[in-house]
Parts: structure tokens; C-alpha cells; sequence
């Protein structure tokens, strides 16, 4: 029977993951996708062979990147994560399986090096790449002007107006993604003891105290804060193992948040859960499904943890995932 997870303390010999970077996935008619990527408020920044590279407004050169099918099926291809040092790139090396590429040819240059988990599942390890200059204020295509938030006893926006328009909720970054394994004792052993990963909460099997089910991981960054998970990892059911389960991306505020779900649902887009608010990481949340029926979700105002936040373990449940928004489907823990 599998035990509660055990994570290990940061130390020089694991990998040191600075931040997370970007995910590639396959898609059945990747045009389509493009269509919609921007409609939820990616732009396009270029294209390599079959590749389309999609970014935010972040430091990221790309944030998505959009790869054909190869065997008419959907697949999640892995994310990528930015390392502190060279050095890192060379501990990565070491692991079995490891491989090499040159990323000159791509925005912002730099190496990469993949590895697989126990269930299969990429892990892409990014170095020495140009970051992009970011502008000096959060752009939105939907404010008009955005002061700050006049509440009850402060009213600091005067002779300042809220006024906005229609269109797609733009990206800032990658913030997450989830993966549901078949292998989740081995992959979590995998993360935890290679990476410094660890979790922000755990949850568990009600009827079976002992057996963890889910857990958000995020970056030891010591002191420095990071986002409540980059990560996260759920026990598969039978038959539904190593699969994405969505990728999520941070936008501005409410507000775009809002605007973004109307714009998506005049264009006759399949909402898949939101606008709600989480407990666990605090994310105002909006899920969508996308052309080829991959989960994605739009998020705003997260929780950022550091190595004094106390980890959390508790039952898994419904109580466990909202404090507001719509009911929950019922097929939105299985596979993307």
C-alpha cells in the first residue's frame, strides 16, 4: 500500500528549477488551435517547421508551444522549466534517458534538456535563454483605464473612470500545469528528489487516510516567494494515467478575467468550469475546452508561498476546490 508523500529538503545536488516556461502540446488541426489561442489571449510570435511558438506579455519568449498530431490523437508533450545555472543543465545530463537540444535557432536562443518520468511523462529543462523586455504596466486589450479599486472607507480612484471594452483576456505567463500518472508514488519520488520541488498542499483519500491522492507542487526558492504550485500531480483512476489534466495561464485581474469568459462564450467556446474561486492556491479560476478538447485555464490573483508556508494535508473532496462559482462537473477530475 502506497505511504503519505515524502518530500526531501532542497540541497546543491538537486536540479535548481528558477521558473516555470512552457508547455508543448499536440493538437488534431493545430490552425484551428492557433484561431482559438487567440481568442484566449495568446499572440503569435513566430513559426519553426510545424511549430507554432505562442507567448504572453511575460519574460518568456514563449509560453505554448503548438505541435501537429502525429497520430490523429491529442498528446501533452511536457512543460518546461528555466534553471538557475549551466550547471544544472549538466546534473540533467547524468539521468538516464537524458537528450540535448540546441534552442539558437528559436526567440531567445538557449539548450534544453528532456527527461522522462517513471510513467513516461517529459520534463524539459531550459537554460540560457534571452528573456523578452516586459512593459511597464500589465497591458490589457480590454481597459480603456483601469485606476485602483475604490472600496467602502477608501476611495482612492477620483475623478478616475472604469471604463472597458470587449476582447480576450491576454496572457501573462505559464503558471501551471497538472498530470494525472498511473506511476504517482514513482513520479512524485522522481520530482521530489531530483528537483527542488516540494509541496505547498497535500490532499488525501478520505476512507484511506494513508493513501495520498493529489498534491501542488512548487518551486524551493528558499525565502524568495514563487506561485503556490507550478505543478501539481493526482493519483489516475484504472485506465485514465499519464495524461495532462489542464495547463493554466495568469491573467491581469477580475475584471480581464471576466471579460475574457464573455469573449470566449460569444465565440461559442465550451466552458468547462468557472468563473470560480479556489481555496487551494486562492486562483480566481475559468476553464475552457479547446479545439481539440484539451482543458485550459485563464487564472488571476494566486497565492505565492516560500519555505516558511506551512504545508497543508487534508482529505480530498468537493470543499476542497471552491469557495465560489458554478457547481462542479462531474468529469472535470478526469483526464484532459
Amino acid at each position: 500500500m502506497a505511504t503519505r508523500i515524502k518530500p526531501s529538503p532542497n540541497s546543491p545536488k538537486k536540479i535548481q528549477l528558477e521558473r516555470i516556461s512552457h508547455v508543448y502540446l499536440r493538437h488534431i488541426d493545430p490552425e484551428q488551435f492557433v484561431r482559438f489561442a487567440a481568442d484566449f489571449g495568446f499572440i503569435e510570435e513566430c513559426r519553426q517547421g510545424e511549430a507554432v511558438y505562442l507567448r504572453g506579455y511575460g519574460v518568456d519568449p514563449y509560453c505554448y508551444v503548438v505541435l501537429p498530431s502525429t497520430d490523429g490523437k491529442k498528446a501533452f508533450e511536457g512543460g518546461a522549466f528555466v534553471v538557475k545555472a549551466k550547471e544544472d543543465l549538466d546534473k540533467a545530463m547524468k539521468l538516464p534517458g537524458a537528450t540535448h537540444k540546441d534552442l539558437s535557432h528559436l526567440p531567445g536562443g538557449g539548450e534544453l534538456v528532456t527527461l522522462s518520468s517513471p510513467s513516461g511523462g517529459k520534463i524539459h529543462l531550459l537554460w540560457g535563454q534571452e528573456p523578452r523586455t516586459v512593459p511597464a504596466k500589465e497591458p490589457s486589450a480590454q481597459i480603456q483605464h483601469l485606476g485602483p479599486y475604490n472600496f467602502p472607507f477608501t476611495k482612492a480612484r477620483k475623478g478616475e473612470f472604469q471604463r472597458f471594452q470587449p476582447g480576450p483576456a491576454m496572457v501573462h505567463k505559464l503558471g501551471h500545469y497538472g498530470y494525472l500518472t498511473s506511476a504517482f508514488d514513482e513520479d512524485l519520488a522522481f520530482y521530489l528528489d531530483n528537483f527542488n520541488l516540494t509541496p505547498s498542499d497535500i490532499l488525501f483519500d478520505p476512507n484511506m487516510p494513508d493513501l495520498d491522492v493529489l498534491t501542488f507542487l512548487h518551486i524551493d526558492l528558499g525565502p524568495e516567494f514563487s506561485d503556490h504550485h507550478s505543478i501539481f500531480f493526482q493519483r489516475a483512476p484504472p485506465g485514465q494515467g499519464n495524461v495532462m489534466h489542464h495547463c493554466s495561464f495568469e491573467v491581469t485581474d477580475f475584471d480581464t478575467q471576466l471579460i475574457g469568459h464573455q469573449w470566449l462564450a460569444d465565440k461559442g467556446y465550451t466552458s468547462v468550469w468557472g468563473v470560480g474561486r479556489h481555496i487551494l492556491g486562492s486562483q480566481i479560476f475559468d476553464y475552457w475546452k479547446d479545439t481539440s478538447g484539451f482543458k485550459i485555464e485563464h487564472y488571476a490573483d494566486g497565492d505565492i508561498v516560500n519555505n516558511k508556508t506551512i504545508v497543508k494535508r487534508q482529505a480530498a473532496g468537493p470543499d476542497t476546490l471552491s469557495i465560489w462559482g458554478p457547481p462542479l462537473p462531474a468529469s472535470f477530475t478526469g483526464a484532459s
